[in-house]
């Protein structure tokens, strides 16, 4: 018998605060906390980057993990105009996901006025009787 794993992640970003960071510190933190793919959806929109950020801290919650285990860079947010965002797992994130038998993810980003949060849900199955 299986049963059913679930795994939440939630964080909320001040924007204006990670608009500063990445004001002060330039490409450098661009390239190593966001893929090409999400820069390029983002556009330079503070708001955009802050929920994806919001999501990747969610993600390493949902996985048990933190910055320095899993990098930013490991979670991907996937968006294209008009459509729901999924996730991407890459590296030590994916890796983490399959030893907790976690094989589908489900992730929601808001922003409103100076926040922006995301909520993350990771699903699998597991052998019954097992917590994670």
């Amino acid at each position: 018998m299986t049963a059913i794993l679930l795994r939440t992640g939630v964080d909320i970003v001040d924007v204006e605060r990670l608009k500063r960071m990445i004001e002060l510190s330039g490409t450098e933190f661009l390239e190593s906390s966001w893929t090409a793919a999400e820069r390029e959806y983002c556009a330079g929109r503070p708001e955009r980057l802050a929920t994806r950020w919001a999501a990747k801290e969610a993600t390493m919650k949902a996985l048990d993990r933190g910055i320095g285990r899993v990098s930013p860079l490991d979670v991907e947010v996937v968006a294209h105009e008009g459509q729901a965002p999924s996730l991407l797992l890459h590296g030590p994130a994916e890796t983490r996901a399959l030893d907790m038998r976690l094989d589908t993810w489900s992730v929601s980003l808001s922003h409103e006025d100076r926040w922006a949060l995301a909520f993350v849900i990771g699903v699998g199955n597991g052998p019954h009787g097992q917590h994670q």
